[in-house]
């Protein structure tokens, strides 16, 4: 993903409080469950194994979330021990941005009663990551969220 960028439209005008609709990034299989190699893993340790985790959205019509979940370095077998489960390199529509740009109505930027399109693009620095940028459209409404520069974090290399 590292210099590369995510695009799609979402609709949740539908999604409403104590909902979210998500779209995340993990690795899989959790390289520590030689059981079920579909098992779920995630920078919570939701599905019983901790791996690396881009959430790219975490939303519904009143919040936008995006963040990256860094984990400690791997054993030798590849196994996870911890991972940064809040996560540190973080954009919330609500916290980078006006209070007008996001929300249900006709009176918001976005107004998320109706469809609007996402990008993501992801910065590279020589190989690392270097944070990134949500833009929301719709129509001729653009909110631009950016995180500066996360490099300092090592969220992922060119080798993830």
């Amino acid at each position: 993903m590292l210099g590369g960028i995510m695009e799609y439209d979402v609709d949740l005008s539908n999604v409403s409080c104590g909902c979210i609709s998500a779209l995340y990034t993990v690795l899989m299989p959790a390289v520590d469950n030689y059981t079920d190699p579909f098992k779920y893993c995630d920078a919570n340790m939701v599905g019983g194994h901790w791996c690396p985790e881009f959430d790219i959205m975490e939303a519904n019509r009143h919040a936008f979330h995006v963040t990256a979940h860094k984990c400690d370095e791997p054993n030798p077998n590849g196994v996870y021990s911890n991972c940064d489960r809040g996560g540190q390199c973080t954009l919330d529509v609500l916290k980078n941005t006006d209070r007008l740009d996001y929300g249900a109505g006709r009176d918001f930027k976005i107004d998320t009663t109706m469809p609007f399109h996402v990008k993501t693009e992801f910065h590279e620095d020589g190989g690392q990551f270097a944070g990134y940028t949500t833009i929301l459209t719709q129509g001729s409404n653009e909110v631009v969220m950016t995180t500066g520069s996360c490099a300092y974090l090592n969220y992922m290399t060119t080798d993830i």
